[in-house]
């Protein structure tokens, strides 16, 4: 293992003290560095930001939809913009490098989605669901190229899965047999952005590098694979798209494991991906019960709930022991 590949962590410095390769001296100075005293107070006061942008933010969301009728058309569309253009030019002035200017950015993303659905409640376009959240994702796309803010981008990922969604159901209008299709899309997807994430934090973008970016993307890849994988093995006839994307979900199970598992090494995924692979295997058990004993319920939902101690028992047990070789390594 590279130099660069080690996380420098308590853990690290503890070893190397444990081992005589550093002082006690060089012990509290190392971990004065990685845990500054200020640390708590920083991170205190960018959750209270964060806490406070969502309950203004929400409370503009409700006050249009509890004042409807009452506010005239010229007020709705004014206090919106006004709100985007505030927030989009303090961002600016105060730096899209500080979290402050970021936090506000995110905010006008949001008011940004008001302002369309404002506009088409007035208006009564008449226009499908799937249309507003491709429109806000395309309006909000570029200040996520100029942000290099996590949370911008999760807002913008988020916003474009529930476009795809909806352009899948009111859109495309796929048939029965196609239907399952949307899973695969949107494995794709976020699997894309998944492999982007970690294409830039080994490349040193440190604002796509907190864990919590990487749990996010892996969990929403696993959410679009574990449904597929599980009604393959539940349904007697599976369709054609449901076959594709349950095979496809079943891969991608494989591979995140061996990837978070072997190559990038993190406990947090590899929960996530054993997890949701329990969750298969759950559903298989039940499968194999049902068709085992027929119309006995009582004798098919035993069954299944030993299997379910038996498989989380096991992968409770793997991963603790996962989780003990990665602190040793």
């Amino acid at each position: 293992m590279a130099i660069d590949d080690v996380t420098a962590d308590r853990g690290l410095v503890e070893v190397l003290h444990a081992h005589g390769y550093l002082t006690t001296t060089a012990r509290q100075a190392a971990l004065d560095f990685l845990n500054p005293h200020d640390r708590w107070s920083l991170w205190i006061s960018r959750l209270l930001l964060v806490v406070g942008s969502v309950l203004v933010l929400s409370g503009v969301v409700y006050f249009f939809a509890f004042n409807w009728n009452q506010i005239p058309p010229a007020a709705k569309f004014a206090s919106i913009q006004i709100g985007i253009v505030a927030l989009v030019g303090t961002a600016c002035l105060g730096g899209l490098k500080r979290t402050n200017g970021q936090v506000l950015m995110v905010g006008a993303s949001v008011l940004v989605g008001v302002f369309l659905a404002v506009f088409g409640q007035v208006y009564q376009t008449g226009a499908n669901a799937y249309e507003l959240f491709a429109t806000w994702s395309i309006l909000i796309f570029g200040w996520c190229l100029i942000s290099n803010f996590a949370p911008q981008w999760s807002v913008w990922l988020a916003v474009t899965n529930v476009a795809l969604i909806l352009w899948w159901r009111q859109g495309a209008l796929p048939t029965e047999e196609m239907a399952f299709l949307i899973y695969g899309y949107l494995a794709l997807f976020n699997g894309a952005a998944l492999a982007l994430r970690e294409w830039g934090a080994r490349r040193g973008f440190d604002w796509i590098a907190p864990r919590w970016t990487r749990v996010l993307l892996a969990l929403a890849t696993l959410w679009t694979l574990l449904v597929p994988s599980a009604a393959l093995v539940l349904v007697d006839d599976p369709t054609t798209s449901m076959l594709a994307t349950g095979i496809v979900g079943l891969i991608g199970h494989v591979v995140l494991f061996i990837v978070y598992r072997h190559l990038l090494r993190d406990a947090w995924a590899i929960s996530a991906t054993v997890l949701s692979g329990c969750l298969v295997l759950d559903a298989a058990a039940y499968r194999v019960f049902d068709t085992a004993f027929g119309d006995a319920k009582a004798e098919i939902w035993l069954g299944s709930g030993l299997a379910t101690l038996v498989i989380f028992t096991a992968a409770t047990v793997y991963l603790r022991s996962v989780a003990a070789k990665l602190a040793h390594d």
